[in-house]
């Protein structure tokens, strides 16, 4: 058993120097709360992980599946591509530009890199392609977005073409709003070979909108094999959500992700005006994500839930599939750690892809150390912060010490070409509660691949 350390648990740690250590990561916790409510849209009052750990526990006796360490639930079938994306591997994804007729003001586009750039010029999206295949980089899955992309549509369908001639085992996949599909551009991508089509709802459009895009899928099941809709469940849409599930049921297309709603940074009045909160504690990790999204917005996640139950209860075909904001960061720390190799005091999580290292402190420092050195461990010794560092695996030699042990979580960065260990996050155990199955997989262990990991277009 671990629990993570927050400004709500910090209090459980009783060795002294121990708790000093602690606060490092909940100075960081409060400050990057106090630094969140600078950007205008209150936090909500802060929320124990234990009733989503019970409604988890719930969905999977009615049958579904929870994946990705609590941050994905499905309901009968997933895409590959987004099993692919809990690592990134052989993934990636582009756009022709970051251009969209749209103007959702939830949309976090603004939020990346260069955005007036992408917005106003457009990438030669097939010589980008062309160069990654020249590395030699196998490419599993493959992905167009935008803005939107068809507002591209000849650059558009030449991508999946020249993908279907160069890489024609890829799975190819395309994201759109709809509203500028029709029988030529569908007949084009059929011919491409587009394995996959993601349609986005927008709930607050007009029944006869919605109607629309829903026809637009209907046609799309005639040309691509796996149609699906990629949504964010907004906060108070849950019935509206509900009809639109028994619709997409009609349709029998593959499935729908429910993605849970952000706050991109940016546009407060738009939120403050709905009434939205931001979820709290935003994060699992505090870290410097890659990804764009923003902030969780409170409920959207109970929302999400509360969809993949109904879809249960309702014993629907459709694939239902809950896409947390945090399941979208494990590619990232999968590609940073998973290709290092660090000192024997460090070991590689395959449930969370974190390098773990335990550490003992002040008094149990030494009542720890005697059996490391008895058992032949390796270990490290801080002064500065009175700790003893050693691996994870050594904590059972230890379950007749009544002592406490941080289990720290780390990555590796590089800076100017070198590369460093920077610890991000502590939980807390002790010899007596811990199992390794908390740090390693019962069926993969001694068996985890360690391969070429990419996510977001990054290598």
């Amino acid at each position: 058993m671990l629990k993570d350390i927050t400004l709500d648990t910090i209090h459980m740690i009783k060795n002294r120097s121990f708790s000093q250590y602690a606060q490092i990561y909940t100075n960081i916790e409060q400050s990057t709360l106090e630094q969140i409510e600078t950007f205008g849209v209150p936090l909500q009052k802060r929320v124990s992980k234990y009733e989503k750990d019970r409604r988890l526990e719930e969905l999977r006796k009615k049958g579904a599946t929870v994946r990705n360490q609590n941050k994905s639930v499905v309901t009968n079938r997933i895409s590959s591509a987004c099993e692919a994306c809990q690592t990134g591997v052989g993934s990636y994804t582009t756009y022709p530009s970051l251009k969209c007729h749209r103007k959702c003001y939830f949309c976090f586009n603004p939020n990346q890199d260069d955005y007036q750039i992408h917005v106003n010029q457009q990438k030669d999206i097939n010589e980008e392609l062309t160069r990654l295949l020249d590395r030699g980089i196998t490419l599993r899955h493959l992905a167009l977005t935008g803005g939107e992309p068809l507002l591209f549509k000849k650059e558009t369908i030449e991508f999946f073409e020249l993908a279907n001639q160069l890489t024609p085992d890829t799975h190819t996949r395309l994201y759109t709003t709809g509203d500028l599909l029709d029988i030529e551009t569908l007949e084009q991508l059929k011919t491409a070979n587009l394995n996959e089509i993601r349609f986005s709802i927008k709930m607050e459009d007009s029944l006869q909108k919605i109607s629309h895009i829903l026809s637009q899928i209907k046609l799309a099941k005639n040309y691509i094999p796996d149609v699906l809709v990629e949504m964010p469940v907004i906060p108070g849409t849950v019935e509206e959500m509900k009809k639109l599930l028994l619709e997409l049921e009609k349709l029998e297309i593959f499935g729908i992700n429910l993605l849970e709603f952000c706050f991109p940074l940016g546009n407060a009045n738009a939120f403050t005006e709905r009434g939205f909160e931001l979820k709290n504690p935003p994060y699992e990790m505090y870290y410097n994500y890659w990804y764009a999204g923003g902030l969780a917005v409170a409920d959207s996640e109970k929302e999400c839930l509360d969809l993949v139950d109904f879809a249960l209860e309702n014993e629907l075909k459709l694939g239902v599939h809950y896409c947390s904001l945090v399941n979208k960061y494990t590619g990232q720390i999968y590609q940073q750690n998973v290709n290092e190799t660090l000192d024997s005091t460090y070991l590689f999580s395959n449930r969370d892809y974190y390098f773990k290292t335990a550490k003992g402190f002040g008094k149990d420092r030494d009542r720890i150390k005697p059996t490391l050195i008895k058992k032949k461990i390796p270990f490290e010794e801080n002064d500065e912060y009175s700790f003893i560092q050693f691996s994870v695996e050594a904590i059972p030699y230890l379950r007749n010490k009544n002592v406490e042990i941080a289990i720290s979580s780390n990555v590796v960065e590089e800076d100017r070409g070198e590369s460093f260990i920077r610890e991000v996050g502590l939980s807390w155990t002790k010899p007596d509660l811990f199992h390794i199955e908390d740090i390693l997989e019962k069926k993969t262990r001694g068996e985890f691949n360690y391969d070429i990991a990419n996510a977001n277009g990054r290598f």
